[in-house]
């Protein structure tokens, strides 16, 4: 259900349950070796609500001295636009912040290959339906660095391949997405260390909309487009 807030106190009411709200339902990813069990959890807000949260200048300087896609990606750091020039323009943000348990691949003997398994299944749901419902609806923030062109057009000295369909990350615009989830879904993220399996792993992306949709909406979608 698409809500219009121009019109009578019934949107109003809905607008005041949706904004600012957290919502979560669970999901099933099918392998060959069995069914895996995730949530998706949804939190919608103004598009304003994280400006806070941003840090362009820390999160820059992290990239430079962690990440290998620094100055090698288009859509990465030192490259990619601050949130707030990116998210201009539009009105609301839905963080889709996805979780799923670690215990459930014991068919899987390496704990590192659990992660990489967990985090792939986790990747390309989201990225199919984050995808398709900015087609939809608005504008996408993808779950890390813009796959569409391998390997990406910056590494070999020439411009971006596809400027209008390039996606960026939380933190490539300078979110802290650690707090972003804190904050949002009183939760945080975990990460995997030489010996230490996780309780669970996570993603998270978003879509830009000047349209309000409501929870059954997009859970509806969900299913639908999954």
């Amino acid at each position: 259900m698409k809500i219009n807030q121009k019109h009578g106190k019934a949107e109003l009411l809905l607008f005041r349950l949706y904004v600012d709200m957290a919502y979560s339902f669970m999901a099933k990813a099918s392998t060959p070796r069995t069914d895996l069990i995730y949530s998706v959890n949804i939190y919608i807000s103004n598009t304003e609500s994280i400006y806070i949260m941003t840090d362009k200048t820390k999160f820059d300087a992290m990239c430079f001295s962690g990440c290998p896609n620094y100055k090698k990606k288009w859509s990465c750091p030192p490259f990619a636009p601050v949130y707030h020039h990116f998210a201009f323009g539009w009105k609301y943000l839905y963080v889709f912040y996805m979780q799923i348990k670690m215990n459930q691949f014991i068919y899987i003997k390496n704990d590192y290959l659990k992660i990489k398994a967990a985090n792939n299944i986790l990747k390309s749901k989201a990225d199919k339906y984050i995808r398709k419902m900015a087609l939809r609806y608005g504008k996408y923030i993808s779950t890390g660095s813009c796959r569409l062109c391998k390997p990406c057009k910056c590494k070999i000295g020439q411009p971006c391949a596809n400027p209008e369909e390039k996606a960026y990350s939380y933190e490539a615009m300078g979110i802290d997405v650690g707090a972003l989830v804190e904050v949002y879904f009183k939760s945080k993220l975990l990460w995997y260390k030489r010996g230490q399996l996780p309780e669970y792993t996570s993603i998270v992306c978003g879509l830009l909309s000047n349209d309000l949709y409501s929870f059954e909406t997009l859970h509806d979608e969900y299913m639908e487009l999954i």
